[in-house]
């Protein structure tokens, strides 16, 4: 019956594979310094420790570093616009902006000189504009290149009634995705608006991009959700206990300091 919904649904997974479980050529491996990993849609891969990032392009060669990282602990590198990449640093309130060569470009912003001085977490937005969330008030705010609010969600811990600790966010589409601390994911409109919660699997990864959300689960399997039907499809990855992305026909993987990217074939092609 699941595999028969599966088909009615006629969902793809990861948008290129066919019905059937895709198959997967190693290209690359290559041992790095890293326990985080992001990849643009362009297919450029960073690779983060706690001091530093560097960017691989899509089969891990060709590589930048940066290590203007002494503004505290960083969130993961944003690479909503994959020219203009960022980070975040929330304790003291800085981002930085970078080009695609990991070269700071002009001066940090601080968002506490801006008046926000409790953004916990943040992702790029259309237009240049930018999603905040506000620990303290439970609230996302949009704001445009200037940091002049656009939109705000209201206190979403009582709309949602449950405690909201986002551990990341990201922009795709016409929706923005929360992933809450207890995995929940959660997605709002482009208003911040509320649509939608899903429960992702403990400790998975996942990304999104338009019309679809990737979960990645520790268990090697993935799964691949339609976010016009929200009709779930699965296929097994090739290694279990990693972190992936997929982009472009390219599946990468982060595992223990080992870091891989595979071809997907769907099976009946050459």
């Amino acid at each position: 019956m699941r595999i028969l919904l599966f088909f009615i649904g006629s969902l793809v997974f990861l948008s290129e594979f066919s019905y059937s479980q895709p198959l997967f050529k190693m290209l690359s491996e290559q041992t790095v310094d890293a326990n985080r990993m992001v990849v643009d849609e362009l297919g450029n891969v960073y690779l983060m420790n706690t001091t530093g990032i560097e960017r691989r392009n899509a089969v891990g060669n060709g590589i930048f570093r940066t290590s203007e990282m002494q503004w505290g602990q960083f969130n993961p590198i944003d690479v909503t616009d994959p020219l203009r990449p960022f980070v975040h640093f929330p304790a003291s309130g800085k981002i930085v902006f970078f080009d695609n060569t990991l070269s700071v470009q002009g001066s940090p912003i601080d968002l506490f000189e801006l008046g926000y001085d409790n953004v916990e977490l943040m992702c790029g937005s259309r237009g240049d504009g930018f999603w905040l969330w506000d620990g303290r008030n439970a609230e996302l705010t949009r704001v445009n290149r200037s940091f002049a609010e656009m939109q705000t969600s209201g206190n979403l811990s009582i709309l949602l009634k449950t405690e909201l600790h986002p551990l990341i966010m990201m922009e795709r589409g016409n929706f923005l995705f929360v992933v809450n601390e207890d995995y929940r994911l959660h997605v709002f409109d482009m208003f911040g608006a509320w649509k939608k919660s899903l429960q992702l699997p403990m400790e998975s990864t996942w990304e999104a991009e338009s019309g679809k959300v990737y979960v990645f689960r520790k268990d090697g399997l993935t799964q691949s959700i339609d976010t016009n039907m929200w009709l779930t499809q699965e296929a097994s990855l090739p290694v279990t206990d990693g972190s992936f992305s997929f982009h472009n026909g390219l599946l990468y993987c982060l595992k223990e300091k080992t870091f891989r990217v595979y071809e997907v074939i769907e099976k009946g092609r050459n």
